[in-house]
């Protein structure tokens, strides 16, 4: 698979903002936004983390160098184990995706303009409307580019507490 270069995110980006489920990893994958070996990375990560059940991602996990060919078989073959969390692989990258915008919103000349484009790659998310800046205000929240940033703050804030280390056993 050929990934898009402006859509490309790095395995560290990733890691430090979610725990990807199988079918999460997979819709990144065929979205284009981690290639062959990053999804590699990923899968080991995915184990790393506590993820087990799936003996497609244990096998892309183990991949060697000279077998990056088995990779967009072994991820047509995810698929997720019954952990008790909803996979949302749409979900999941539209936070990255938003999350790496935020990172990066002050190199840009208008980093609202790439909230518009966000919001329509991901075929217009409700969860979105309330930072888009062309919508209106959500009723009793104050209008404006200040307003509009703290909601697309609260908003990574709540999806980070969603989907980082959901994998990971938790520390009583």
């Amino acid at each position: 698979m050929t990934t898009d270069p402006s859509r490309r995110m790095s395995v560290d980006f990733i890691a430090r903002h979610v725990d990807l489920l199988p079918s999460e990893l997979a819709w990144g994958y065929r979205s284009g936004y981690v290639d062959d070996r990053d999804v590699v990375r990923l899968a080991e990560l995915t184990i790393t983390n506590g993820y087990s059940g799936s003996p497609a991602l244990e096998e892309l996990s183990l991949l060697l160098r000279d077998e990056i060919g088995r990779v967009p078989d072994l991820v047509d073959r995810l698929t997720d184990a019954p952990t008790g969390v909803v996979p949302t692989p749409a979900r999941v990258w539209l936070f990255l995706v938003l999350s790496l915008a935020w990172e990066q919103r002050q190199d840009s000349a208008d980093a609202f303009a790439g909230l518009e484009e966000i919001y329509a790659d991901f075929d217009y998310p409700e969860e979105m409307e309330g930072f888009v800046p062309f919508l209106p205000a959500p009723a009793g929240s104050e209008p404006g580019r200040a307003a509009l940033e703290m909601r697309w703050s609260a908003y990574l804030a709540d999806r980070r507490h969603e989907f980082a280390h959901r994998l990971r056993p938790s520390e009583a």
